[in-house]
């Protein structure tokens, strides 16, 4: 019992250290840029040995990695927990919602992640830089299915991964677009353009 205890504390501790540093590395980044900030400086800010940083993340991209899994998942993790008889395809708008708004706040590390850390091989094989949303879509497809939303007799996976196709290829466009439009346009837009023709009638 205390070893799964000690080792709970250990895994929690892990998981502030790691913390401290995305905070840190953000913070910086925001402020000075991310290619004018180095480990040393986000290693000093979080409070932490300079090596610490290593143990987390195996480069300054790693950190950016993170950004969009951390934020993928704090989002997916909310939408699944609303309870009540909230339709499911309108969780699925909200998580675009709120997905466009954390994108558009840090905009510019979002589009050096696509430019950086991402490349179409790794799209291809299904690595997008931490910013897939496929598993949480599934999950919604799926309970749109029970509630009578979205034909029952079509692959739920199938669709969570189309959906997710056009949302990524929405983020590359927004990246290299001059032009500022909205995200959260854009993003709903694609829920629509997808469900729209597969919803029961």
């Amino acid at each position: 019992m205390s070893t799964d205890l000690n080792t709970s504390k250990r895994e929690q501790g892990k998981l502030a250290r790691k913390e401290r540093l995305y905070e840190a590395a953000l913070n910086l980044f925001r402020e000075q840029g991310y290619e004018a900030t180095t480990v040393d400086q986000i290693t000093r800010q979080a409070g932490l040995a300079k090596g610490t940083f290593f143990n987390y993340f195996p480069t300054k991209d790693a950190v950016l990695r993170y950004m969009g899994a951390r934020e993928v998942g704090r989002l997916g993790a909310a939408t699944l927990g609303v309870n009540g008889a909230s339709s499911s395809i309108g969780k699925l708008k909200r998580l675009m919602l709120a997905l466009a708004a954390s994108l558009e706040r840090d905009r510019e590390l979002i589009c050096l992640i696509f430019r950086r850390g991402v490349t179409v091989a790794d799209l291809m094989a299904g690595d997008a830089g931490g910013f897939s949303v496929q598993p949480t879509v599934s999950l919604l497809i799926r309970q749109a299915q029970r509630q009578g939303e979205i034909n029952p007799h079509l692959d739920p996976d199938t669709l969570a991964a189309a959906l997710d196709a056009l949302y990524l290829q929405q983020l590359i466009r927004w990246c290299e677009s001059d032009q500022q439009y909205s995200l959260a346009e854009r993003l709903t837009g694609i829920v629509d353009l997808l469900l729209t023709g597969i919803t029961v009638q």
